[in-house]
């Protein structure tokens, strides 16, 4: 268990790294060439059905939809009598929303110009979507591993959590709203911040 509280801070320091260096490239705008390699390889076959489906997809990690999924489960873990659980999401995305915002306001980088499907109007690094489902849905694969289900349905949960926000991080690229680049330094923060608030839970016996 030691180690493995080890090998968090060790990869949590390695993605810090990497997010730093991230963000100094963005703050420099010497990711212009790569977010439009990216771009065009989500919009080469853009069309009707997929624009739907990716409007579905960025629902998923929306403020309105994230919200709402949090009190669902607070309130479910509150009924079933596990109150840290409960405490465990909240903290969680409370913490993504602040961080989220901070290093929006500092980096303060504008929005794509590319053919925008959503209107957005906050900065554009990092992306606020990805971020918060990142959060969400990670500290749910958290729990589920933690949890007593059957190894299958663990397996089958894990899965589809870890499928969710890969979809919202694609999606806000192909709908205009996020740069290639906002989403990975969005999916690094989040991963960041998950593994020192798992590491907090197992210092403080939360579970």
């Amino acid at each position: 268990m030691a180690i493995m509280k080890n090998k968090r801070i060790l990869l949590a320091i390695l993605l810090s790294i990497l997010f730093i260096i991230l963000s100094i490239l963005v703050a420099l705008d010497k990711t212009v060439a790569f977010d439009n390699y990216v771009y065009h390889l989500v919009t080469i076959k853009m069309s009707d059905f997929l624009t739907n489906l990716n409007h579905f997809f960025t629902f998923l990690g929306s403020t309105i939809f994230i919200v709402f999924l949090s009190i669902v489960l607070v309130i479910f873990f509150f009924i079933k009598k596990k109150k840290n659980c409960s405490f465990i999401i909240a903290l969680v995305i409370i913490l993504s929303t602040i961080v989220n915002n901070v290093v929006k306001i500092i980096i303060r980088r504008k929005r794509p110009t590319v053919l925008a499907l959503v209107v957005e109007k906050s900065f554009s690094f990092p992306s606020g979507h990805t971020m918060a489902s990142v959060s969400l849905y990670g500290i749910l694969i958290y729990l589920v591993s933690k949890s007593n289900l059957n190894k299958k349905i663990k397996v089958s949960l894990i899965t589809f959590l870890i499928l969710i926000p890969l979809l919202v991080a694609l999606s806000r690229i192909y709908l205009g709203a996020h740069f290639a680049t906002d989403v990975i330094g969005a999916m690094l923060l989040s991963s960041i911040l998950l593994l020192l608030e798992c590491h907090y839970i197992d210092k403080k016996g939360l579970l």
